[in-house]
């Protein structure tokens, strides 16, 4: 994937949780851009601080699962591919 690509995304990131770490997550987007048959994956480092919230309430990431839609909150450095998640939540509040 072009590191300049991911660069481009906008925050607020939604899509499905593709894969789950204690501290990072993978995001496939639900919508496909321009030229693309599918939608984009991006990687996001998680924060310490971050809040993790299912159906509105503050839960932990590992309540998270594989095939859970998502809205990623994030920040990232100018000219920076890495984003960091300050919020990410999932369920009817999402």
């Amino acid at each position: 994937m072009d590191p300049n690509a991911v660069g481009r995304i906008s925050s607020p990131f939604q899509g499905v949780v593709v894969s789950l770490t204690a501290n990072s997550v993978s995001v496939k987007s639900s919508k496909a851009a321009a030229g693309r048959s599918s939608g984009r994956t991006v990687s996001f480092a998680i924060k310490p601080d971050a809040k993790v919230l299912r159906d509105g309430k503050m839960c932990e990431l590992k309540d998270l699962q594989k095939g859970d839609a998502v809205t990623v909150n994030f920040n990232s450095k100018p000219g920076s591919s890495q984003h960091r998640v300050t919020q990410i939540s999932t369920g009817n509040s999402n």
